[in-house]
């Protein structure tokens, strides 16, 4: 059963940057719904593009007083980003469904890399919030963005890291000067590689925490995996395009590759059959839902939450059915399904 929405109303409005601003929004009604670090925060905005945009909170989970969203305007302004930053002001109301997203720490002690570049800062900063509390467990944050003017909460971080000896912070700015060595803004300028990550980070096991634009995310597991890190200890949250893990490529046989009393059999497990693309794969559990499973095959379908809120991973589903493994806001048009959290129940094919 899905949750009433909240109404929460902007307490507060924050241009932290260029193109970045923070909306404080706090609950006028319905009851505040709690949130994990590196969760994201549904609004129901109802645009002729889409009914729901998702932005990650920003804001200390134990603080309860409300939720900060951080909106940076996207290339082309249209969407939900135009809407909030030209029409969220202060008092403007806006209707919320909980909390949502799998992208949260591990409860555990073990030491974290927090790597981010861009807008993908917003969920580390809800992440170090936490992560500042427990003085027994190492933290590395690594963030990269393109200059100084870009860089919106470096005052907001150097108070978290200022008070907590066991958070090492490096900072890459790819158009920055002398000057921003000299006052610390940076520790290095140009591109993020492979020879400062291997400088900087200890002979560990840490759970990594990856953020950011598509490039940047390949780019870095690429690393990241060069380094040794086990690609199954990388958790990632992707703006922008697919994502395509940087590890060894597994072959799967297709269908039409396995003997007719193979094929969807309890050792490959159902057929999937990406129609448009000719693609023909077993299921065999190493995806987590339909859209990894297409990625791993080099497709690379829309997609933005990952959490079945958005409708952006809509497919037209040509025969077969599914399971979803979250609880849908709004479920799909008949014969359509939402690939980013949905697996199958037996041979199933979808027009991708």
């Amino acid at each position: 059963m899905v949750d009433a929405p909240m109404m929460l109303e902007v307490a507060d409005r924050v241009q932290e940057s260029r193109d970045v601003i923070s909306l404080r929004l706090k609950v006028v009604g319905g009851v505040f719904q709690p949130f994990m670090a590196g969760q994201h925060l549904p609004l129901r905005l109802n645009l002729p593009e889409r009914k729901i945009a998702t932005y990650t909170i920003s804001s200390d989970p134990a603080d309860h007083s409300g939720y900060r969203i951080s909106v940076k305007l996207e290339a082309g302004g249209k969407g939900g980003s135009r809407f909030l930053h030209e029409r969220a002001q202060v008092g403007t109301r806006l209707a919320a469904e909980k909390p949502r997203g799998g992208f949260v720490l591990a409860d555990d002690a073990r030491p974290v890399l927090l790597l981010t570049g861009g807008i993908g800062i917003t969920p580390a900063l809800a992440m170090l919030s936490v992560l500042a509390r427990q003085p027994d467990r190492p933290v590395y944050f690594v963030h990269a963005c393109m200059d100084a003017t870009q860089h919106g909460f470096a005052e907001e971080l150097a108070e978290v890291i200022a008070g907590a000896a066991h958070i090492h912070s490096y900072t890459v700015f790819a158009e920055g000067d002398d000057g921003d060595l000299s006052s610390g803004r940076c520790q290095e300028i140009g591109l993020l590689g492979r020879d400062s990550l291997r400088n900087l980070l200890p002979l560990d096991a840490y759970h990594v925490y990856l953020c950011g634009p598509s490039g940047f995310m390949t780019a870095m597991r690429e690393v990241l995996c060069d380094l040794g890190v086990p690609d199954s200890e990388i958790k990632q949250e992707v703006f922008g395009a697919s994502h395509v893990a940087a590890t060894k490529k597994v072959t799967v046989p297709s269908a039409s590759q396995l003997p007719a009393s193979e094929a969807g059999s309890a050792g490959q497990g159902p057929i999937v059959r990406f129609v448009k693309s000719g693609i023909e794969v077993a299921w065999d559990g190493s995806s987590e839902n339909l859209l990894e499973l297409a990625e791993a095959q080099g497709l690379a379908p829309n997609f933005e939450c990952r959490s079945g809120i958005c409708g952006s991973c809509v497919c037209r589903k040509v025969s077969g059915n599914v399971t979803y493994t979250e609880d849908l806001i709004d479920s799909p048009e008949e014969g359509e399904v939402f690939i980013c959290c949905s697996v199958p129940e037996g041979n199933v094919e979808i027009d991708l």
